[in-house]
């Protein structure tokens, strides 16, 4: 039943019904720079008009109404219902919800579209966030207004001068009421989304659920050929409408540069827009970062200890051939702090390491800065909240890959190792054997959590000042990693320790602890077979001595029987 909402804008509904003629009218609405507040008394009407049929699909046209032109833009409603969605029209007509827009024929219709709309776009934006940061998306913390600002962002860089509808909307003396206008629908859309437990909403902010994560990642995105041909078909008749639509974003961006003059000297209208990732924020103790972020080691430092005017900050190389790591001292006064700065690059320059790791076959690593960044980050915060010991995070940059953490006191497991293996008398090594059998726990335990550490020779576990094992270097760490690699590397790998031409007695009753703690802490036997075998063992032959590298694989095969 056709609802027609009292307005004294009577000569619409009969300008549309010109247009309509036989047809029916489900929903119509204004929308463009009268309906946001922008227009003047030159500027032209534009009305969104859905029909029960129309044989072209979309249709534009342009009418008199008084002093006046009126751009209408008919839509079929199974077209435009498609469009909705899945933007089968190129969100053409679709678009016109994502805007203030004014409805006079069936509110109720319109609105109930928009939130679809939104979900829609909503449920597209997490999965990109998902497949963008696979570790990261599980501590994203996402600001509502994101969803907006994000839309905006991705349809400018399709068709830049759409750019300049969003800027007049979002112009100073508008930004609120047209931001609250648009996000309604948005907030309705989260709510739905976070009943269907895809989200948790707290506060206006977001966090993607395990069950939308493990959605996204398991899906199989295909587009059949067929859906391929009606799309195309579709658009075919968008495209007869788009000079008459061209019309009034040529105005929008008359009516921008009528207010910013200097801004023809930017090629790319579309950097104006606010950046949505200012509203993606990542979780540190100085408080929320946003995804944005681009401080340095002085920024953090005034972030972290106010008044720097006295600050005395000493930064020195502490490693790194494949990221550069710094040890910082902040002073000020009596008080100081020790951090550890890591930048994170690309390895792609580094052509010999890919070809020896990869093509091997039997682990592939993370080789991209950001990915690894993002790694060490969100897999330590993981691992923190489980109880596990990992260095506490203090602030990110991922516009300049730097992580900022506090820096362990202690010693590395690798220097207990060798002490094990020089030792000459074997009731002098217990206490270090203790310690061997805890790495192999806590390194199952990190499995039980689902978590594979990636790189967790003895080089990069911390035996503190306190007695405790520290993980460290944790940016080739996953969920549901290679399990098996993290029991071969810290074999295998504490066999280059041994000297040349010594016996494996040694290495052999280090290899036992670890393996026994893991397998008493619930480590997986399965794990322990795949690292025995010639997969693994061919790795780490180019460190280990091949006697070494087979007492060792043996000792996994014995352990196994046993």
């Amino acid at each position: 039943m056709l609802q027609v909402i009292d307005d004294p804008k009577k000569q619409l509904l009969n300008l549309c019904c010109s247009i309509a003629g036989n047809r029916t009218i489900v929903a119509a609405c204004l929308y463009g720079p009268s309906v946001s507040g922008y227009g003047d008394k030159e500027t032209d009407i534009n009305i969104l008009l859905v029909l029960d049929s129309l044989s072209a699909r979309v249709r534009a046209y342009q009418k008199q109404m008084g002093d006046k032109d009126a751009l209408v833009l008919a839509a079929d409603q199974g077209a435009f219902q498609k469009d909705i969605a899945s933007g089968w029209l190129g969100e053409v007509a679709a678009d016109k919800l994502l805007t203030p827009y004014e409805p006079f024929v069936n509110e109720d219709y319109l609105r109930q579209q928009e939130v679809l709309l939104k979900k829609r776009i909503i449920w597209e934006l997490l999965e990109t966030i998902a497949l963008e940061f696979p570790e990261l998306s599980h501590e994203l913390l996402i600001e509502q207004e994101y969803f907006m600002l994000e839309t905006h962002m991705q349809r400018a860089r399709l068709f830049p001068l759409i750019a300049f509808r969003f800027l007049n909307i979002l112009q100073n003396s508008l930004k609120e009421k047209n931001s609250e206008s648009m996000m309604k629908g948005y907030r309705k859309a989260l709510d739905e989304l976070a009943r269907e437990k895809w989200i948790t909403l707290t506060d206006g902010i977001v966090k993607l659920t395990p069950k939308l994560v493990s959605a996204i990642k398991s899906r199989r995105i295909r587009v059949p050929v067929f859906l391929k041909t009606v799309q195309r078909a579709a658009l075919l008749h968008v495209y007869s409408a788009l000079p008459k639509m061209l019309s009034p974003l040529a105005a929008e961006e008359e009516l921008y540069l009528r207010n910013h003059s200097r801004a023809k000297e930017y090629e790319d209208v579309s950097t104006r827009l606010e950046d949505p990732r200012n509203h993606l924020l990542i979780p540190t103790p100085l408080g929320p970062v946003p995804i944005s972020d681009a401080s340095t080691i002085e920024d953090f430092a005034r972030k972290s200890i106010p008044d720097t005017t006295a600050l005395d900050i000493q930064a020195h190389q502490i490693g790194g051939v494949l990221n550069s790591v710094y040890k910082a001292t902040l002073k000020k006064g009596q008080r100081e702090q020790k951090i550890v700065v890591k930048k994170f690059k690309n390895w792609a320059g580094f052509k010999w390491f890919p070809l020896a790791l990869w093509s091997l076959g039997t682990k592939s690593f993370a080789v991209l800065g950001k990915s690894r960044l993002e790694r060490e980050y969100a897999l330590n915060q993981y691992l923190r909240s489980r109880g596990l010991t990992v260095p506490k995070i203090l602030h990110i940059s991922p516009k300049q890959s730097l992580v900022f953490q506090e820096f362990v006191e202690g010693r590395t497991l690798a220097e207990t190792l060798k002490e094990i293996i020089s030792a000459r008398n074997n009731s002098d090594i217990e206490t270090e054997l203790g310690l061997v059998k805890e790495a192999g726990m806590e390194i199952a335990r990190a499995h039980g959590f689902g978590v594979a550490l990636g790189d967790c020779k003895p080089e990069n576990i911390i035996v503190t000042n306190e007695g405790r094992l520290c993980f460290v270097d944790l940016e080739q760490a996953s969920r549901d990693g290679n399990q098996a690699w993290d029991i071969a590397e810290f074999v295998y790998y504490s066999g280059h320790y041994v000297p040349p031409l010594a016996t494996t007695h040694k290495i052999e009753r280090i290899a036992a602890a670890f393996l026994e703690g893991y397998v008493e802490a619930g480590g997986r036997k399965e794990n322990i077979m795949k690292a025995a075998s010639p997969r693994y063992t061919k790795v780490f032959s180019l460190f280990t001595q091949p006697h070494v590298i087979l007492a060792l694989s043996n000792l996994c095969r014995r352990g196994l029987q046993k």
